[in-house]
């Protein structure tokens, strides 16, 4: 076994999240690669959290914050506080899958030039049968390309095994945004390093309905921000102006299907418009699931 096997910390940011800790908590202790450390960042939570923790049996390291700085102070707060060379992010209404650390860990040693490994995620409801189990062999790994952050987020953040010394490198994550701040990070890093995508499962998550990830009304402000920033002078995406217009679009199109969901028909279309208009400027076409969709707000469908 590699040394680099036993300096990972795990970081883990828990805001009110009392029904939630524990399995995550046991996610990281039935890992068949033990980590160095875990740390927990308590972010001012109005539950049980904290007492959950404490009465858990769990050796992690607990951090209660004084003020409430949102997911990105509370993990940079768990990174500077950390020892490893590689920090593994789980979120704490989420899990990971047994063989996580070891199957990351194996291919970080076979690949040192990368700096960041992520991989696939499924439901917390989803079965998990033995076959998933990926055993000694080493799957596949695609390298993410930085223009797949024009589409979308690449990078489930509860997935991520990242090297200290880049985080340092880059800055950590940027506590001005809520929601979107790991969509920066992770481009920031794929604008000068090499970020790999495992081809198998290995964490769970679970959906929140009216998060800040879910609701177009919070969400969409804050990404378009993330896109300011990158495409700005010095951004992550600098060096590819061409590719904003269709990051805008893409967004609008995400924001509008969040309208919709939480019933607000009206929002959907407008929010469509937008993205079309950009989608019209960038390709030039209007492609048939953008009609098909349209139809499906006007008439209040919600089948895919």
């Amino acid at each position: 076994m590699s040394s680099s096997r036993n300096t990972v910390s795990v970081v883990i940011p828990a805001y009110n999240a009392e029904g939630t800790i524990l399995e995550a908590l046991q996610s990281v202790s039935a890992q068949t690669v033990a980590p160095f450390e875990v740390i927990v960042v308590d972010d001012v939570s109005q539950d049980a959290t904290l007492r959950t923790i404490q009465e858990s049996g769990s050796t992690c390291r607990l951090i209660e914050r004084s003020e409430n700085g949102g997911p990105a102070s509370a993990r940079n707060e768990g990174i500077g506080a950390s020892s490893g060379e590689w920090i593994a992010f789980l979120d704490g209404d989420d899990a990971w899958l047994p063989w996580r650390l070891d199957l990351q860990l194996r291919l970080a040693e076979a690949h040192p030039s990368v700096a960041a490994w992520c991989g696939e995620t499924i439901g917390l409801e989803d079965g998990v049968d033995d076959p998933h189990q990926p055993g000694d062999m080493d799957p596949a790994s695609d390298l993410i390309e930085l223009n797949e952050f024009v589409r979308h987020n690449p990078v489930a953040t509860s997935t991520v095994l990242v090297k200290k010394s880049v985080l340092d490198e880059v800055g950590g994550f940027d506590p001005s945004f809520r929601g979107p701040e790991d969509f920066d990070l992770w481009m920031r890093i794929a604008a000068t390093h090499e970020i790999r995508r495992v081809e198998w499962p290995i964490s769970r998550y679970r959906v929140h309905v009216g998060s800040l990830s879910m609701d177009d009304r919070t969400f969409l402000p804050q990404v378009l921000n993330v896109l300011d920033k990158a495409y700005s002078d010095g951004g992550a995406m600098t060096s590819h102006p061409e590719w904003r217009i269709g990051a805008e679009s893409n967004q609008y199109w995400n924001a509008s299907w969040m309208a919709f969901n939480r019933g607000s028909r009206s929002d959907a279309v407008r929010l469509w418009w937008k993205a079309y208009t950009r989608n019209r400027k960038a390709e030039n076409a209007i492609p048939r699931q953008w009609v098909r969709l349209l139809v499906r707000y006007l008439v209040g469908s919600r089948e895919v």
